[in-house]
């Protein structure tokens, strides 16, 4: 079997001429087994990618790598990243994932390599099962198109990076910068930045082995490499009003009432998403541990550092606003190593445990093909109709694309369109996957909640141009008697088409005809176009 060494970096003390007394080796990287583990799970993955229609925020984040940006309204520049280069590799919906199935088993492989440095091998092979088993993780960092992808791969690098060195604050040039780099790429993937990056420096200050490393250059300059290379996130909102800081900020002081009740309702639906034994087992491993090496204890200290502030934060807001259950995947990612020392180290002759290892394992991977095909197909119609499935609004580009298409008027308008607009900011998406290469039409959002699509506008506003605007079938709301501002002028009914779920009927929409516009439409507090 193939290993590489997995054993604890030795520490020189600078100045003295003694090596500090290394801590024992915790046997060799475990590689032939983690990569099998890498590949069942890349595996499973790309099958969920295939089967999965698009989410809101997906095709949402498609207009991202369409308008590359330094930044952008209500996220960094990481996702825009992904999304360009997936459309770089084609222009389907799998192809558009795929960076995100990549990336996350690249970030599987440094993080097991982190465990193995703190944890032993056993740890490692645990991390990667765990990694490719917990619901809300492998989804939202390894298979659709979200932030949370290339935020998990930079957080990876970070544990990684942290395992090798110990005392956090780097001792060289080559390692503030390193350090420096990785900071930016978390700073440039999520603002959870803001809530870790902290948290990490707090670290440093708190612990008497790296403390004293202030007083030399080299934390300075990891400092200043990260500023400079996360400048593109201050350059675009210092341009634009810090817009996005002030949008984050004010989604967080929404309310003044705290509810416990929006608190626990939120932890227990964590719980849920992550499947329950592995929520139940990520939250046991917070429990602090006082034996073992010391180089252990202090690697458990660190993650449970970087992981309360998020859970404190994210489930205290959760009793205030609403939270989106992706906001806490990167602290379940960081307590998966913790997670995987404390399943390394139990004995599995205990009938109980294994039968909750073996049952997890057995049942999870079918269910989630379940609930993909599901989601997709609607194969639980009997016991869940289609009228009472959320899921049945996510509309495909081949079951969308046959609905236009069955419909000569709509289909052709929107082929010779200069504009395709939308009242909601997350649905021109999937009308831009179902056109394709079928319409050179933009894509825009009548609406005052806008997101990027507002900082997409050409100067002129797209004065001049003739279009379509669509929106789901709200009835006794006809969309040509809806309220819109007279720039967009009177419009014209084309019809309405029904899309379909496997043959059965699902979202109806309805599309309209505007001439060309008189001028831009009025945003509130508009900001200037980036062309």
């Amino acid at each position: 079997m193939a290993h590489y060494s997995c054993t604890q970096p030795v520490v020189v003390e600078p100045g003295a001429g003694a090596v500090a007394a290394a801590p024992s080796p915790r046997g060799r990287f475990p590689a032939r087994a983690v990569a099998l583990g890498l590949l069942i799970g890349f595996v499973f993955r790309l099958a969920l990618a295939a089967v999965l229609p698009p989410g809101y925020d997906e095709v949402y984040y498609l207009f991202y790598g369409r308008h590359p940006s330094l930044s952008y309204f209500d996220h960094p520049l990481g996702v825009g990243f992904w999304s360009w280069l997936g459309q770089r590799l084609g222009d389907s919906l799998w192809l558009l994932r795929l960076p995100s199935v990549v990336s996350y088993t690249a970030a599987l492989a440094l993080l097991s390599g982190a465990t193995c440095r703190w944890f032993g091998a056993g740890a490692a092979v645990w991390s990667v099962l765990l990694g490719s088993l917990c619901p809300l993780v492998f989804i939202c960092g390894g298979v659709l198109l979200l932030p949370d992808s290339p935020l998990l791969l930079a957080i990876a690098l970070l544990l990684w990076w942290c395992s090798r060195h110990p005392r956090i604050a780097p001792g060289s040039a080559r390692e503030a910068m390193g350090l420096g780099a990785i900071l930016a790429a978390i700073t440039l993937a999520k603002y959870h930045a803001l809530l870790l990056l902290p948290a990490l420096l707090a670290w440093t200050l708190a612990q008497p082995q790296s403390r004293p490393a202030w007083s030399r250059p080299w934390p300075w300059l990891a400092v200043l490499v990260w500023a400079l290379l996360a400048s593109p996130l201050w350059w675009w909102n210092q341009q634009h009003g810090w817009v996005s800081l002030l949008f984050h900020s004010g989604r967080t002081g929404e309310g003044l009432s705290f509810r416990l009740q929006g608190s626990l309702l939120f932890l227990f639906s964590q719980l849920g998403l992550l499947f329950p034994t592995l929520g139940i087992l990520l939250l046991l491993s917070l429990w602090p541990g006082r034996r073992g090496p010391a180089e252990r204890l202090e690697a458990m200290a660190l993650l449970r550092w970087l992981v309360w502030p998020q859970l404190v934060v994210f489930v205290v807001l959760a009793g205030r606003m609403q939270v989106m259950a992706s906001w806490l995947v990167p602290a379940w990612w960081m307590l998966l190593p913790l997670a995987a020392d404390w399943l390394a180290r139990r004995s599995w002759s205990s009938l109980r445990l294994r039968l909750v290892g073996v049952g997890t394992a057995v049942v999870l991977p079918p269910l989630l093909l379940l609930a993909a095909a599901q989601t997709r197909w609607g194969l639980l119609e009997p016991v869940l109709p289609t009228r009472l499935d959320p899921s049945s609004q996510l509309m495909t580009a081949g079951d969308l694309r046959a609905a236009l298409q069955a419909n000569p008027a709509v289909w052709q308008a929107l082929r010779r369109a200069d504009l395709i607009a939308s009242h909601r900011y997350e649905l021109p998406g999937f009308l831009a996957l179902a056109l394709g290469n079928a319409s050179s039409a933009r894509f825009t959002a009548f609406s005052d909640d806008a997101r990027g699509f507002a900082f997409w506008d050409p100067p002129g506003g797209f004065r001049g141009a003739q279009g379509v605007v669509f929106a789901p079938v709200e009835p006794g709301q006809p969309l040509h008697r809806r309220q819109f501002p007279p720039q967009i002028g009177p419009l014209e009914p084309l019809g309405v088409v029904q899309v379909r779920r496997a043959g059965r009927p699902s979202m109806r929409l309805e599309f309209a005809r505007f001439r060309r516009l008189s001028g831009p439409y009025p945003r509130p507090g508009p900001p200037p176009g980036d062309g």
